[in-house]
């Protein structure tokens, strides 16, 4: 039966449209470490320390602690790297920090971008399993006085599994005020009280036109933001 024209048009609009919703809310590449005490050690070598996986009882992460790299992989075949990277010393712990990639099953690169001291930062990309290119965006770094972050800004870009692009648009950081109350203990009385601050949270919002395009390379949607 074919579909009604109309009917299909809409349904494949809505679809386009969420698409290109942004990766930041995702986990982009797992790391699965915090510290010694939190990550059990299940075995070494000269070179590298095999730490169990937070939340994945069927991987393990690889430390090298000269080269400051990781690779998280498969517990009972350890060479299958599900993700690998640079990473760099915070408190007890590491976060990732350069560049780093996360493969599929098949070994191709799923994921691949920088890190900042565990932040997204810079240029990013995802493929399809066969592959080819599947969206590129970018996280741009920002400082002001609470701090340093890192918030996807700029072009984005997704393409079809050919080769074709499916959508394109443009992000800005959108800075905006939190607040947030804690419990904090003096340290002469010991005595407890509450403490409101406010912070900075960036957020991607898109601006510009942007372009919804059909298999055939035909523009089916354009928003203007």
């Amino acid at each position: 039966m074919i579909p009604n024209t109309t009917l299909y048009r809409f349904l494949l609009l809505c679809t386009l449209a969420a698409a290109a919703l942004p990766a930041a809310a995702q986990e982009l590449i797992p790391f699965r470490y915090r510290s010694e005490d939190d990550n059990k050690l299940l075995t070494e070598n000269d070179s590298l320390r095999y730490y169990a996986a937070i939340g994945d009882t069927g991987a393990a992460v690889a430390i090298n602690e000269e080269l400051l790299t990781y690779k998280l992989v498969n517990r009972r075949n350890k060479k299958k790297v599900i993700a690998e990277g640079g990473i760099v010393a915070e408190g007890e712990g590491y976060v990732q920090h350069g560049r780093c990639v996360l493969y599929y099953n098949n070994g191709k690169v799923r994921t691949s971008g920088m890190y900042l001291k565990g932040k997204p930062a810079g240029a990013w990309e995802e493929f399809y399993p066969d592959g080819r290119r599947h969206l590129s965006y970018h996280y741009a770094v920002l400082a002001d006085k609470d701090g340093t972050y890192t918030c996807m800004s700029g072009e984005y870009n997704e393409y079809y599994q050919d080769g074709a692009i499916k959508a394109s648009g443009l992000y800005l950081a959108d800075r905006r005020r939190t607040t947030d109350t804690q419990t904090v203990e003096d340290p002469v009385t010991g005595d407890k009280k509450k403490s409101t601050f406010s912070k900075s949270v960036y957020v991607p919002r898109k601006i510009g036109t942007w372009e919804y395009y059909n298999d055939a390379g035909e523009v089916e949607k354009k928003e203007e933001q």
